[in-house]
């Protein structure tokens, strides 16, 4: 009985053993559980610093290459809504505004018009030497080079009798005639002419003139009613109606001084001269040519802003003296363009005239891209003339130009274009 109980009590306590192993088995790894579940915590809330970088950069990639594609959409959208937008406001107040149109009004307009233009349009007949100037470019044909080549009109800008022409109407003229609106027939004289933009200035030794009021061509807009009077074919104010179809233009055989408003007012051989008028009367232009032999629906004046500054010029010295640049110059391709306007290309430098002139005294050089002349960007190579050709002699310029990557501006002092020379 004691040796049965004595093995019992050892199996039991080797039963206890391997109990008291096992619990401290259990014990580890459930402490070890533990660890891993306390450093998976740790873990979130103190992620990687490189992974979290990497997230950031992906998450940014893909907000730009979203903006990359939605941002042009969004903001062509708006311009497209502004835009028509624009489009319904000017449809619905044109709309409402015809509602209220009278034709009676409209026919009273016209008159009006006529009424306080024809006074001022004087009949120019011309007695030239027997030869040459009659004949013009095929294609472009001053408005009276044909049977009517010894006559055109004009139009009276001051009491004092001063007339404004075109060039071609008193070219080579030997005797000058002028008929005012009342009947009267005087004799003209020539105060100068400048041939680059085709306009002269006469002079009449007569009273009680109807000078006409000077308007602003830069104010017109396209689509606006005109009026032209004059004397085509040698009948005396005669008016023609039509709209303002364009502007800036230049046409074949034509000088880069010439900018020319377009209309579809008839103007024939013999309109040459007279006043473009807009619906207030005053004077916007000179008619000053055609296209073809005869009207063809397009006819072109000079606008009364250049006019009017080539008048004062004739008028002080009887002669126009022109700023002179001293530079060769090339249209910009479109590899050479300076900004995003394809409208506003500017003008290359192809050369210099010598070494004295105003450009390379200044330090200008051949391959410089002139941008802008003063606060005026500068178009193209025409434009860029006509600015400076517009310019007194000895002016000072502020010439903006561009030159190996970078953007700087020269002064340069204005000579007096001699007559050989384009700028």
């Amino acid at each position: 009985m004691a040796n049965v109980t004595a093995e019992e009590n050892e199996t039991a306590i080797r039963k206890t053993e391997l109990n008291t192993d096992d619990d401290t088995a259990t014990d580890d790894d459930t402490a070890k559980q533990v660890g891993v579940k306390q450093a998976d915590r740790k873990s979130l809330r103190h992620p990687d610093p490189i992974l979290q970088s990497l997230m950031l950069l992906a998450t940014m990639a893909l907000m730009l290459a979203a903006a990359r594609f939605a941002v042009p959409q969004i903001v062509e959208e708006i311009r497209y809504s502004w835009h028509r937008g624009a489009l319904r406001a000017e449809y619905d107040q044109g709309s409402e505004g015809l509602k209220n149109v009278s034709l009676d009004t409209l026919s009273e307009a016209y008159q009006m018009v006529t009424a306080a233009v024809g006074p001022s349009v004087v009949h120019i007949e011309v007695k030239r030497r027997p030869i040459e100037a009659l004949a013009s470019a095929a294609s472009f044909r001053r408005s009276d080079a044909l049977t009517t080549s010894d006559q055109g009109s004009g139009v009276i800008v001051d009491k004092e009798g001063y007339i404004v022409t075109n060039r071609h109407v008193i070219a080579d003229g030997e005797d000058v005639m002028v008929t005012l609106s009342d009947g009267r027939r005087t004799a003209a004289v020539v105060v100068g002419s400048d041939p680059l933009t085709d306009l002269a200035v006469l002079k009449v030794n007569s009273d009680k003139l109807m000078p006409i009021q000077w308007g602003d061509s830069d104010r017109c807009r396209v689509g606006s009613p005109v009026w032209a009077v004059g004397s085509p074919f040698g009948l005396d104010r005669t008016v023609t109606f039509g709209i303002l179809s364009g502007k800036h233009r230049l046409v074949r055989a034509s000088t880069q001084y010439q900018d020319f408003m377009q209309s579809d007012v008839a103007v024939n051989p013999g309109n040459s001269g007279g006043p473009l008028v807009d619906a207030r009367g005053t004077l916007i232009g000179i008619n000053t040519a055609i296209v073809g032999d005869t009207y063809q629906g397009v006819s072109f004046s000079i606008p009364s802003n250049v006019v009017q500054q080539i008048y004062e010029r004739l008028k002080a010295s009887g002669r126009v003296e022109r700023g002179w640049l001293g530079v060769g110059l090339a249209d910009v391709a479109d590899h050479e363009l300076i900004g995003d306007d394809a409208r506003v290309r500017g003008a290359m430098i192809s050369g210099l005239a010598d070494k004295e002139s105003p450009a390379a005294v200044a330090g200008l050089r051949q391959g410089d891209l002139i941008l802008r002349v003063d606060n005026t960007l500068v178009t193209d190579r025409g434009h860029l003339m006509r600015i400076i050709g517009d310019s007194l002699a000895e002016t000072v310029v502020n010439v903006e130009i561009y030159r190996q990557n970078k953007k700087q501006i020269v002064p340069v002092r204005l000579g007096s274009r001699p007559d050989f020379e384009p700028l």
